[in-house]
């Protein structure tokens, strides 16, 4: 029952701005097709009040009309106001038609939750405001033909019917607000994730590996060594001269994806721009950073890489105290520029 009134708009999915709009409109119009209808049975049989039952029989015929025309068309913005107006509309007739008496005032606290979600804030606080004046109105009159007020089974029913309408009402609200809070956290984790990685191959970018490496080095001397390499694939620009820019994206990924095989958990590999690439091995002495970039390099040369044979020269430098982040990825790249002279699939330290 409840699949079938909920129906699902494709024009207004999970992430689109009225998609709780129109939750809102189906779970308003779901609360106060099932109220007129309860209420109009009680006025009829408990109060035998046929007024009261003509004007809560006229809100059902409402409350459904406008459920079928939602549903046909998917109008979220003059749904939202048919829906509105409906309810503010009925529930100052009520209050006028009552006096204000038996509670009936109470009804006007529906109108804001109904207001400022479906119409915004501009709309919802002149609605609201309306409201409440009419209300101040009623309760002025009141004062002025000072008529005894007496508190029968209509008020409590009253305090009853607004209390449940509010808890459903807010109940709804925090599962939008709780949908929405989550909805945001993925998002900001994966715009996070998308600022610190490289769109091509998935590795981390340069802004990212500078961050990590400037602060790894503001507690180096807390920590064990720390050495970087620089790797360059060799010649290069002929794979994109010979086969095309798309061929050489390939295999920048399926090196991407070799090089992270090859790390160690504590390593951190990124791309540093164009066919370059950048690993930082922490706990690493520049000893054992040459002994691992030459099991790299190794690697590397006697595979096939995404159908082209591929070497790579590297640069290596470990931490100083003197050291920057710059200053350290500059002696990395001294040495990566001497390996290149040097005729290229070799390893150098700086």
């Amino acid at each position: 029952m409840l699949r079938f009134w909920f129906k699902e708009f494709p024009q207004y999915p999970c992430d689109h701005t009225d998609y709780w709009r129109t939750r809102l409109i189906s779970y308003a119009l779901l609360v106060t097709t099932s109220y007129f209808l309860i209420l109009t049975v009680i006025n009829i049989v408990t109060f035998s009040d046929f007024y009261l039952a003509l004007l809560d029989g006229t809100g059902l015929l409402f409350s459904l009309g406008i459920v079928a025309w939602f549903r046909a068309t998917g109008n979220v913005t003059v749904t939202s106001w048919a829906v509105t107006i409906m309810v503010t509309a009925l529930i100052l007739l009520f209050i006028v038609t009552s006096q204000g008496y038996s509670h009936s005032l109470y009804w006007a606290t529906l109108v804001p939750p109904f207001a400022f979600f479906l119409l915004g804030r501009t709309s919802g606080t002149g609605m609201s405001t309306f409201t409440f004046f009419i209300c101040a109105l009623v309760v002025f009159d009141q004062m002025e033909t000072q008529q005894p007020a007496f508190f029968a089974f209509g008020s409590l029913l009253n305090v009853i019917e607004v209390s449940i309408a509010h808890i459903l009402l807010f109940r709804f609200y925090e599962e939008a607000r709780s949908s929405a809070y989550d909805t945001l956290a993925i998002r900001n984790v994966e715009i996070l994730r998308l600022a610190e990685t490289d769109k091509l191959t998935g590795l981390y970018n340069r802004e990212k590996l500078e961050s990590t490496l400037i602060s790894l080095l503001s507690a180096v001397d807390e920590q064990p060594p720390l050495s970087v390499m620089l790797l360059d694939i060799d010649y290069f620009k002929k794979i994109n001269d010979q086969y095309g820019h798309f061929e050489g994206d390939k295999v920048l990924r399926a090196l991407a994806k070799k090089l992270k095989d090859l790390m160690r958990e504590e390593d951190i590999v990124a791309r540093w721009g164009g066919e370059e690439f950048v690993v930082i091995c922490t706990d690493t002495s520049l000893e054992a950073a040459m002994q691992f970039a030459h099991r790299i390099r190794e690697d590397i040369a006697k595979q096939v890489i995404s159908e082209h044979a591929l070497t790579v020269s590297v640069g290596v430098a470990q931490y100083v105290p003197s050291d920057t982040a710059e200053s350290l990825l500059v002696r990395a790249d001294v040495g990566l520029y001497e390996a290149k002279n040097k005729g290229r699939n070799s390893v150098i330290a700086a």
